[in-house]
């Protein structure tokens, strides 16, 4: 970078742009101007730029210089100052630090014990399942017409048993109160028997003979259970 104008020997102006860097800041040149003939070079690498030569008096050049100051470059600044070094780690920091990394592997041990037996506690004690109750709903039971009974009326129906020729009359009808009553009229023993279960089987050897009294009314059969085709009806009415 030249100090004098080529063409009249004065000393050149320098134009800077100013650029922070860091901390502090650099003037970079980007032209040179004489004040007296008006020479001019481009720093920028534009390359030289030769104006015609214009008339100024010496009142007006020494008024641009003033106005464009050539600052220095700025370095940043170093608040450690050169050669300064950092300081090492003293040994008792060291083991403070180890000390502290162990207590906390120490509390972190006896944690992890204490959750894995409550966690083998909760897992070794049964959960009852509670057991259901079941409420039966008691059946109902259907009501039941009851058939007054009525007093023995003392009279009496007879009915003959014989095996050969049968029961003599099949059907009877009577009152309720009268009272049936059943002879073996034939040679073999018979044994009678109630349908309707109402009273128990009768054995009845030759001329023997055996009565029931109905005190309500409805039909009911009986037969010999020596030959069940061997049948009787009573028809009891009210």
């Amino acid at each position: 970078m030249e100090d004098k104008c080529p063409n009249c020997g004065e000393t050149l102006i320098t134009r800077t742009i100013k650029k922070k860097i860091g901390l502090g800041s650099i003037e970079y040149p980007v032209a040179q101007k004489c004040p007296k003939c008006n020479w001019n070079k481009d720093l920028t690498g534009a390359g030289d730029v030769v104006a015609k030569p214009v008339m100024q008096d010496a009142g007006e050049a020494k008024k641009e210089e003033k106005k464009v100051q050539i600052t220095s470059q700025v370095k940043p600044l170093d608040l450690a100052g050169p050669g300064t070094s950092k300081p090492a780690a003293s040994p008792s920091g060291i083991n403070s630090l180890i000390m502290i990394v162990l207590a906390i592997l120490v509390v972190g041990a006896i944690a992890w014990v204490f959750f894995v037996d409550t966690a083998e506690e909760k897992q070794g004690d049964p959960v009852a399942t509670p057991t259901p109750r079941i409420t039966s709903t008691p059946a109902l039971t259907p009501a039941t017409t009851v058939v007054p009974e009525v007093t023995a009326s003392g009279k009496q129906i007879s009915v003959k048993l014989e095996t050969n020729r049968g029961i003599n009359p099949k059907s009877v009808t009577i009152k309720a109160g009268d009272e049936v009553v059943w002879t073996n009229d034939g040679t073999y023993a018979v044994t009678l028997v109630s349908s309707d279960g109402l009273f128990e089987d009768k054995f009845l050897n030759n001329a023997k003979r055996t009565g029931y009294i109905f005190k309500t009314s409805g039909n009911f059969s009986f037969y010999l259970k020596n030959d069940k085709n061997l049948a009787g009806t009573i028809i009891v009415e009210s």
